[in-house]
């Protein structure tokens, strides 16, 4: 699970700098928009030094020292927007290179989730440890990289807002140019207004100047800072590398060996293979046999059933009114019956038709067709126990 959620961290990771990469893109529009303006500006400078040029016979223009302030700021303000731009690149590039390098790690992160998998419970802990270090190293450089990220958008807001005063500035200069084309009562007044705006500007650009380098002082901190974290994480890196090559090299061993385990096993899975072949060979006779045991046995049981139909019917067509002499027939019948129990197993293995008909004629002479007589054991029985003769040849067929 641990794993699990660091994959999402590194996702996340992700998709911060894919916002990092769409916030540059959009900076880099709005750049090209303040250049635009910029251009529009000097345009419009260069244009009211023309009408100065042409009227400056006459009247009054404004002070030449305000226009080369003015001309000054925005060169700087042109320098300085190259300079984010180029800044903004290079943090561009860097975040691409690192996006890449987090994808790398990431993929090679869950070929090690891979690996893990089979390791022992301690070295699953002291991974655990380990990745757990890198994670808040990681965390802290990101936190870095946040701040820096967060200065260079202040920095690129007070550009803005300089940028901003310096066309209202030059707006006034425009208003004020118009107005000097009235007669020339106006003309000290606005020459005196011109001048308490020149040092307004010069105080400004004096103070403008100090905030630079106190920002530029402020980002150089920072970027000392994110060297020395880049080399300690690089530092990582390279000892990752090193114990992910020796993790490699065990594996491979450990595939060598496991290739040489199988082809030593190979053998004896075959000859284990045929054996188990033979042995159901040999079930599958022995099923055959007893399958075509079971059927001639099933056929006796038939043939059976059809002597006792038979002798259902013999009974039903029989109507003889000699009760008496069935009687004692069937009293001195009675310990044959039980004498020759022993004797119908072994017709039921041979064929019981033949063994009646012969016990017949040896033991009994011709009877009286009234009279009931067992296939198997030959015993005699009246019509009028038929019942009983029934039930006897139903055990004598279980026999």
């Amino acid at each position: 699970m641990e794993k699990v959620g660091e994959r999402e961290d590194q996702m996340t990771r992700l998709r911060s700098v894919s916002a990092l990469n769409t916030f540059y893109h959009e900076m880099q529009h709005e750049v090209a928009g303040l250049e635009q303006q910029v251009a529009c500006k000097d345009a419009v400078i260069a244009e009211l030094k023309a009408r100065l040029a042409r009227h400056e016979r006459t009247r009054e223009a404004p002070s030449t020292s305000l226009l080369d302030s003015l001309i000054k700021e925005i060169c700087e303000l042109k320098h300085k927007l190259k300079d984010t731009e180029v800044d903004a690149s290079q943090r561009l590039e860097h975040s691409k290179r690192e996006s890449q390098g987090l994808q790398q790690r990431l993929r090679d992160m869950e070929q090690e989730l891979e690996c893990m998998r089979h390791r022992p419970e301690h070295q699953k802990e002291r991974e655990i440890q380990r990745l757990h270090a890198s994670l808040a190293e990681r965390d802290r450089v990101q936190a870095t990289r946040d701040v820096l990220c967060s200065s260079l958008v202040e920095e690129v807001d007070q550009l803005r807002g300089q940028l901003g005063a310096t066309v209202r500035v030059c707006q006034e200069l425009l208003g004020r140019l118009e107005k000097s084309r009235t007669p020339g009562a106006e003309d000290n007044a606005h020459a005196v207004e011109v001048e308490n705006l020149n040092s307004k500007w010069q105080k400004y650009d004096q103070s403008r100047e100090q905030y630079v380098k106190g920002l530029c002082e402020k980002l150089r901190e920072p970027s000392g800072l994110a060297q020395a974290q880049g080399q300690a994480t690089e530092a990582l890196l390279q000892e990752e590398i090193g114990r992910l090559n020796g993790l490699l090299q065990e594996k491979m061993l450990q595939c060598e060996r496991m290739s040489t385990e199988r082809d030593e096993r190979e053998p004896r899975d075959q000859e284990r293979i045929q054996m188990l072949e033979q042995q159901v060979l040999a079930y599958i006779e022995d099923f055959k046999s007893e399958r075509a045991d079971r059927e001639r046995a099933q056929g006796k049981i038939l043939e059976l059933q059809d002597d006792v139909e038979r002798l259902q019917l013999q009974i039903h067509t029989q109507a003889s009114p000699e009760a008496t002499s069935a009687r004692r027939l069937h009293i001195s019948l009675k310990k044959p019956v039980r004498k020759q129990t022993d004797t119908a197993e072994t017709l039921l293995r041979s064929s019981p038709a033949d063994s009646s008909a012969k016990r017949t004629a040896g033991h009994w002479p011709a009877q009286d067709t009234a009279e009931l007589q067992c296939p198997l054991c030959a015993a005699r029985y009246d019509n009028k126990h038929t019942a009983e003769f029934l039930n006897h040849c139903e055990e004598c067929a279980k026999l």
